[in-house]
């Protein structure tokens, strides 16, 4: 008998069906502990959701870091948004929100460990019910896809592209093909670079991982043909690169920014001369963003953010100098009473602002007429009105607790905004429409008519440029971020 077969046999009568069922979440973190006792260290459960996996953060460099506290934010948005979730099984399902009240009211409370267990508290659309367990663990909520799986993935990749970058500056000294991957050449290669990932991981990937050969090689070409110097040494979370984001962590707060790392400088890896390698960076923002700017122009430092491309990409260089970063036009807005959101126009696309969950995460999402750019949460929001030294808006917590008590200058300055964005409306009707509305419209609503109206308050440069800011920092080219290229 395989001895699998034997161990299932073994332990089937620990569990209430008479086997494990691994769409069951409770059977899973059972077998797991059996597996465990036997010196085998296994994680069955990383396909399913739990309320362990809702109450986890999005980490600094996932695309929602910053939009929600919590990955059960952006569940409870997919309900509400009425979008699908797959299943373990492979099923698509929507969920009926009025049907599936006790299980969206635990998610609204985070109490998620009420929705743990057997509790099939969701309900689909065709009436089937289901627990959080038979929801699959997707990219958006964590999951890795892939070779090695999420964030180990990322890292593997991108310190193959410094191996790979290596081979072309300090082995061939030139342009490379594929027939110079070669066990020895990346070998050597990986000696001479400086990443984070071991020489098993990498040499398996580049030789293995055949869909990602014409990025290395297309990705090593251009960048030997635009940035070559002959001391160049190719970093990946290196020492020297947390040094840099060292120092802007300390700029950052001397700042009173909020904006993340990423926004600042989304670079993978960095090009670095070995001259360079014992030097202090400053710490003020001005001052750290002019250093990499003139390292970028005496190309001794260069921060590459990558992309997978085909054997021929484009390269682009992203703020370089203020006078650089692509500006836009403030257009107008438009805000239904209809809506809790208001979205403001530019002259290449629109923002529309609103909170994204209930009556918390604030946020600007923005859709250029050709494709979408992503989102703008309250923090970055706020340092661009401070910098143009305008009030910033209040948390969505604070609105939650004057709405809740009816405060009165809440009321009032309220109504005055929204006369003056959405529609004319007397003081008496405005505290019925009040009344009548719950807290997400209240909180989004506010949110989103105020900055309306500090933005129309501004002249017409003003505007221009808070409107080029919040599209800037979607793109990683704000005010305050630092010099990199983008091979894509």
């Amino acid at each position: 008998m395989d001895p699998i077969e034997k161990f299932i046999r073994k332990v089937s009568y620990k569990f209430p069906k008479g086997y494990p069922d691994l769409n069951d979440y409770n059977d899973v973190i059972l077998l797991e502990n059996l597996i465990n006792q036997y010196g085998i260290k296994v994680q069955l459960n990383e396909i399913s959701l739990s309320p362990a996996e809702l109450k986890k953060p999005f980490p600094p460099r996932n695309e929602f870091h910053g939009l929600y506290n919590d990955r059960g934010e952006k569940f409870l948005e997919k309900i509400e948004k009425k979008e699908k979730f797959e299943l373990n099984n492979g099923q698509e399902i929507t969920i009926d929100i009025e049907a599936s009240s006790d299980a969206i009211n635990f998610l609204k409370n985070k109490d998620y460990a009420q929705l743990g267990g057997r509790n099939k508290l969701f309900k689909s659309m065709d009436g089937e019910s289901y627990s959080l367990s038979q929801f699959k663990k997707t990219k958006e909520f964590g999951s890795g896809k892939g070779f090695g799986g999420g964030a180990l993935a990322t890292s593997i990749q991108e310190s193959s592209q410094c191996v790979v970058n290596s081979i072309s500056y300090l082995i061939k000294k030139g342009q490379i093909s594929e027939e110079d991957l070669t066990e020895e050449n990346i070998n050597k290669g990986y000696e001479l670079s400086d990443v984070s990932n071991s020489i098993e991981e990498v040499k398996d990937f580049i030789l293995n991982q055949s869909t990602w050969k014409d990025t290395f090689i297309g990705t090593a070409n251009i960048l030997f043909k635009n940035f070559y110097n002959p001391n160049f040494e190719q970093h990946r979370g290196s020492d020297f690169v947390n040094k840099i984001y060292e120092a802007y962590k300390i700029a950052k707060k001397a700042k009173n920014s909020s904006l993340n790392s990423d926004k600042w400088n989304p670079a993978d890896i960095w090009l670095v001369d070995k001259s360079i390698l014992e030097m202090a960076f400053p710490t003020t923002i001005e001052d750290l963003n002019g250093t990499l700017a003139d390292l970028f122009a005496d190309k001794k430092l260069i921060g590459v953010s990558l992309k997978k491309t085909d054997a021929n990409p484009k390269l682009s260089v992203y703020n370089l100098s203020l006078e650089e970063k692509e500006g836009f036009n403030y257009v107008g807005y438009d805000s239904k009473p209809t809506n809790n959101n208001t979205a403001i126009e530019y002259s290449d696309g629109s923002i529309t602002f609103r909170t994204f969950n209930f009556a918390t995460n604030f946020a600007g999402e923005i859709k250029g007429k050709k494709a979408a750019h992503g989102k703008i949460g309250q923090g970055p929001i706020n340092d661009i009105l401070d910098y143009f030294d305008i009030n910033k808006l209040p948390s969505p917590k604070e609105l939650q607790e004057a709405f809740s008590e009816s405060n009165e200058d809440l009321i009032l300055d309220f109504h005055q905004t929204y006369n003056k964005i959405v529609e004319s409306i007397s003081l008496e009707d405005f505290r019925e429409l009040v009344e009548s509305k719950d807290l997400n419209y209240l909180v989004s609503k506010y949110l989103s008519t105020k900055l309306t109206s500090h933005i129309e308050n501004q002249d017409k440069p003003t505007q221009d440029e808070i409107i080029s800011d919040m599209v800037r920092y979607a793109s990683s080219s704000t005010r305050l971020s630092s010099v990199f290229v983008k091979v894509s």
